[in-house]
C-alpha cells in the first residue's frame, strides 16, 4: 500500500474525518510545518500520493511554496482540493498547472462526502502511480533489451581476447548494478576433462596475476562450475548451514570490503558445456555509485532478484558464444599459423643454406612497418597500419619466397658455375693431357738414343724433362683458371681472355678423333660475368615471384588479409621500373613492398656464408643499400627509417660491427 498525505490549514480537519481514518488512511500534516521545511516528509524512492486541502486565500497566498514543495519532493503524486464555493476558480490565479486540481469542496459539507472525495483523489493518484509504475518498468525492460543488444553487437566484434573479457564483465556489472565481480574461464586436463577454474578479470583492485581454483563444491564459483547452476546469495557471511560451498572472506579482510549479495553464474556453450564462471558482488542502486565498507553492510547492498537472474544470464549466454567464437578465431590463426610456418620450413629446407631468411625478413619488415606507424612526423606521419594489416605485411614476408616450390632444385640451390660431376669431366680432359704428354716426351728420349746414343743423353734428357715440367704446369694452370672460373664471383677480364684461349684448345684421342677440351656447353657458363646461373637459370629462379602469387592468389584470404599476394608479387620490383617480374614503377609499388624489399636484400646480405657468397658485416650491407638508393632501386626514405631506427639490431646481430 502506497503512503498518503494530506496537507492542510484548516485544523478542523483531523477531527471531522477522525472517524472515517481508517477508510482514509491517510496522515494529515499542516502546511505549515512543510512550507518551513520541504523536506518534512522523510523522502523515499517510492511515490507518496498527498492531497493539498486548502483554503483559497492560502493558494492564492502561497501558491509558489505550494510550488517548491513539489519541486523538492519528486516524489509526490499530488491533487489540490480547494475549500471555497463551486463555483469559484482560483488556481487560474496561480502559477499551479491546471492537472494538479480535483475540485472545490467546502469544508461545511457532511465528513462522509468530505471523506470519499479523499477516497476517490488518493484512488486516481493510486492509479496514476500504478500508470507510472508500468511505464518504468517498461522503459526499464526496453533499456535492458537495448543494452543487450548493445552488449551482443560489442562482444560479437571485439578481437582482442583480454578486452573481451572485461567487456563481459562491466556489462554483466552494468545491466545488474553490481558494485563488483570476477571472471573465471575453465581450463581442462590433458583428457579434455574441466580441472580447473582460471582467474581472468576483476572489478575490484585485486592487483594479482592469474591463479588456478580447482573445480568443485567447496568454493562458490567452482560449484558454479561444477554443477552448472546458478547461485544467488543474499549475504555471503551467512550462508545456509546445509551447502556445500564456502566463502573465502580473505579478500575483503586484505582490502577493507564487504562482499555481501553475490549472483554467480556459469557460462554455458551451444552444447550445454561450462566454459567460465562470472561473480558478481553487491547489488546497489546506482551504478556509478561508490560504497563505502559501511554502507555495504547496510540497505544500500540489497540482493539480486529473479530479474538480475535473467539478465545476467542473458549476458553469460552471449559472453559464452563471443568467447567460443573468439577461442575458435584465434584456433583457425594459430592452425594457419602452423600451415605458415611449416610451409616456409618445407621450402626452405630445399635450400638449407638460406634456412630462416623468410623468418627473418617478416620481423625486419614487421619491425620497420611499426616504426614507420608510429611517426607523428615527417612524409610518413600519415603511413597508419591496422592490426589486420600489420598481419598482411608479417605473412607476406613469411611467404614472399614461397613459389621456390616451382624452381628446380638443382638450380635453387646451385652453387657453381657447372655443377661437380660437369667440372670433373673437365679435370679428367685435363688429366688425360697431362697423361699422355708422358709417353709422347718419352718417345722423343727413345728417339735420341737410337739416333745418337747415349752420347750426351743425360743433358737431352734433362731438356726433355724441363720441356714436360713447363707443359705439365701450363695444363695445371689453364686447369686452375677453369676451376676459377667455376666460382660466382664476378669473371676478370684476364680470366675470361685464358678461356677464351682454353676454348680454343682440342685434344686427341686414342683413335685419333679431336675434342675440345671444354665444350661449348661448358664454356657458356665458364664465362657468366657474375654469379652462377645463366639467362636461362636466372629466369626460372625469378619465376618464384610469379608462382609466389599465383600460390597466395589461390588462397581465400579474409578481408583484413587480401593484400598478401600483391605485397609480396612486388618484393623484388624497383622504383625505376627495371625490376621483376611487372616492371612496376615507384608508385605502383606498394609502401609494405618496399619494406620487405630491404629487409629482404638486407638479410640476404648479412646472413651466414652461402657456397655462392660471403656473409658481410653490417656497415657494408648498409653501404650497398645506399648504393641500392642512388641506383633507384629501393625507397630512401623507408631506408633511413631504416638505418636511423637500427631495425637490423632487431634480431641477434650475425656479424659483430656496430654501427655508431
Amino acid at each position: 500500500m502506497s503512503t498518503q498525505y494530506i496537507i492542510t490549514d484548516n485544523p478542523g480537519l483531523t477531527g471531522k474525518i477522525q472517524s472515517f481514518s481508517q477508510q482514509v488512511n491517510a496522515k494529515i500534516i499542516d502546511i505549515e510545518d512543510i512550507i518551513i521545511n520541504p523536506s518534512f516528509i522523510q523522502s523515499t524512492n517510492k511515490f507518496i500520493l498527498v492531497v493539498f486541502y486548502l483554503n483559497k486565500e492560502t493558494i492564492l497566498t502561497k501558491h509558489k511554496q505550494i510550488r517548491n514543495i513539489l519541486t523538492i519532493n519528486s516524489n509526490f503524486l499530488a491533487m489540490i482540493v480547494v475549500n471555497a464555493p463551486f463555483e469559484e476558480d482560483v488556481l487560474t490565479q496561480t502559477d499551479l498547472e491546471k492537472d494538479l486540481y480535483y475540485s472545490n469542496i467546502e469544508f461545511t459539507v457532511p465528513p462522509v462526502f468530505l471523506v470519499r472525495n479523499f477516497i476517490n483523489i488518493f484512488s486516481l493518484l493510486q492509479m496514476r502511480k500504478e500508470g507510472f509504475e508500468l511505464q518504468y518498468k517498461f522503459n526499464i525492460s526496453t533499456s535492458h533489451i537495448s543494452k543487450l543488444t548493445r552488449i551482443g553487437m560489442s562482444l560479437g566484434n571485439e578481437k582482442d581476447f583480454t578486452k573481451l573479457l572485461r567487456d563481459i564483465l562491466f556489462s554483466a556489472r552494468e545491466i545488474c548494478i553490481a558494485d563488483g565481480g570476477s571472471l573465471y574461464l575453465v581450463e581442462k586436463d590433458e583428457n579434455g576433462v574441466p580441472k580447473n577454474l582460471r582467474f581472468k578479470v576483476s572489478a575490484l583492485d585485486l592487483k594479482t596475476s592469474e591463479f588456478l581454483m580447482p573445480i568443485n563444491k567447496q568454493s562458490i564459483s567452482g560449484f558454479v562450475a561444477f554443477t552448472g547452476q546458478l547461485l544467488n546469495i543474499p549475504d555471503a557471511y551467512n550462508l545456509p548451514p546445509n551447502v556445500e560451498y564456502r566463502f573465502n572472506s580473505e579478500y575483503d579482510k586484505i582490502k577493507n570490503y564487504y562482499s555481501k549479495s553475490m549472483l554467480v553464474v556459469p557460462m554455458k556453450n551451444h552444447t550445454g558445456e561450462v566454459i567460465g564462471v562470472i561473480q558478481l558482488i553487491n547489488k546497489k542502486r546506482n551504478f556509478n555509485q561508490k560504497l563505502t565498507p559501511e554502507q555495504m553492510k547496510g540497505s544500500d547492498v540489497t540482493s539480486f532478484d529473479k530479474y538480475s537472474e535473467d539478465l545476467v544470464m542473458s549476458v553469460a549466454g552471449q559472453a559464452a558464444v563471443a568467447i567460443q567464437n573468439n577461442n575458435l578465431i584465434q584456433d583457425i590463426e594459430k592452425l594457419f599459423e602452423g600451415f605458415v610456418t611449416a610451409s616456409v620450413s618445407a621450402i626452405e629446407s630445399r635450400d638449407p643454406t638460406t634456412s630462416g631468411h623468410s623468418f627473418r625478413v617478416a620481423e625486419f619488415t614487421v619491425g620497420l612497418a611499426k616504426l614507420v606507424d608510429s611517426l607523428d612526423d615527417g612524409m610518413f606521419k600519415d603511413v597508419k597500419f591496422t592490426y589486420d594489416q600489420m598481419r598482411e605485411i608479417r605473412y607476406a614476408s613469411l611467404l614472399h619466397d614461397f613459389g621456390k616450390v616451382g624452381v628446380r632444385e638443382k638450380v635453387l640451390v646451385k652453387s657453381k658455375k657447372l655443377e661437380t660431376y660437369q667440372l670433373d669431366i673437365i679435370k679428367w680432359r685435363f688429366y688425360y693431357l697431362i697423361k699422355d704428354l708422358e709417353p709422347k716426351f718419352n718417345q722423343k728420349k727413345l728417339d735420341y738414343l737410337k739416333s745418337n746414343g747415349s752420347s750426351e743423353f743425360t743433358s737431352y734428357e734433362t731438356k726433355i724433362d724441363s720441356e714436360f715440367a713447363l707443359e705439365k704446369e701450363r695444363l695445371s694452370n689453364l686447369m686452375e683458371i677453369v676451376i676459377k672460373c667455376n666460382e660466382p664471383t664476378v669473371l676478370e677480364q684476364s680470366s675470361s681472355n685464358l678461356l677464351d684461349d682454353i676454348a680454343k684448345i682440342n685434344y686427341e684421342f686414342v683413335d685419333g678423333s679431336s675434342y675440345p677440351l671444354i665444350t661449348e656447353f661448358e664454356y657458356n657458363f665458364l664465362s657468366i660475368k657474375k654469379g652462377s646461373l645463366d639467362l636461362k637459370e636466372r629466369l626460372e629462379i625469378e619465376s618464384h615471384v610469379e608462382h609466389t602469387f599465383q600460390f597466395l592468389s589461390k588462397i581465400p584470404w579474409t578481408d583484413g588479409l587480401k593484400s598478401i599476394p600483391k605485397i609480396a608479387h612486388a618484393h623484388h620490383e624497383k622504383l625505376n621500373g627495371k625490376g621483376y617480374p611487372r616492371g612496376l614503377l615507384a608508385h605502383e609499388i606498394p609502401i609494405q613492398s618496399k619494406m620487405m624489399t630491404i629487409a629482404d636484400i638486407y638479410d640476404a646480405l648479412t646472413d651466414k656464408d652461402r657456397p655462392y657468397k660471403k656473409a658481410i658485416p653490417v656497415e657494408r650491407a648498409l653501404d650497398i643499400l645506399k648504393m641500392e638508393v642512388k641506383d633507384n632501386h629501393v625507397d630512401n626514405d623507408l631506408l633511413n627509417v631504416f638505418i636511423n631506427g637500427k631495425i637490423y639490431e632487431i634480431l641477434t646481430p650475425k656479424v659483430t660491427d656496430h654501427i655508431a
